[in-house]
């Protein structure tokens, strides 16, 4: 609920900004609409953006010290834990093996940069980063020293065959986690992308207007 509220503070300033621009731009510009209009939709998002992301540093800032080292220090062994998975990627010949890993790498990576930026989605992705991130990666390095070895037992089929199946599961986890990491902004995406429709919407109406009272005095005169 506060989100919302912020989001739409956020949106109520910039939209005024963006009138005023637009009226400034309009009078001072002898009257050219089309130049106003694009003068105050440029206002209006810049003053967006300025104030989203200064409202992302307030919340950082509302960290103590010791969660920002804390998750500096996780998101560090996280990435390290990454390069290994990476490493390990190159020495596994199955292609449908290496895209799987692959995969797992690209989204981990995302996950740690979009922590990086902001530290308080963390919390969403802990678990996965102290726990899952870390049994995965010896998995990984374990099954690529496995798979290239000359001989196999019944025993290691078995354990390279849970392993391949488990990256799968792996795989659908970070995703999960992901999707949970950036739902905000989605959810910042999916108002901003009404409220500019509504704009635009309200800019057509207010031109079909204009040119019809322009139409109008032309018939008439």
């Amino acid at each position: 609920m506060k989100r919302l509220f912020m989001t739409l503070w956020r949106w109520f300033v910039s939209w005024n900004v963006g009138l005023v621009t637009a009226a400034i731009a309009f009078f001072a510009s002898g009257y050219q609409f089309l130049l106003s209009f694009a003068s105050g939709t440029a206002a209006m998002l810049l003053t967006s953006f300025y104030m989203k992301r200064r409202a992302q540093r307030i919340v950082a800032s509302d960290l103590l010290k010791e969660e920002r080292d804390y998750i500096r220090t996780q998101l560090s062994e996280a990435r390290k834990k990454w390069k290994r998975m990476r490493r390990a990627r190159l020495k596994i010949r199955s292609l449908a093996m290496w895209q799987k890993i692959s995969h797992i790498c690209a989204t981990v990576d995302k996950m740690i940069q979009a922590v990086e930026q902001q530290p308080r989605k963390f919390r969403i992705a802990q678990s996965f980063f102290i726990q899952e991130l870390d049994a995965a990666v010896v998995m990984i390095e374990k099954y690529a020293y496995l798979i290239n070895q000359p001989v196999r037992s019944d025993e290691m089929k078995e354990a390279l065959e849970k392993t391949e199946h488990l990256l799968e599961e792996l795989m659908a986890s970070a995703e999960q986690q992901l999707l949970e990491i950036l739902s905000d902004d989605v959810f910042d995406l999916k108002v901003e992308t009404k409220l500019l429709e509504q704009s635009l919407e309200e800019q057509k109406q207010s031109k079909s207007v204009e040119w019809r009272e322009e139409n109008k005095y032309e018939t008439i005169r």
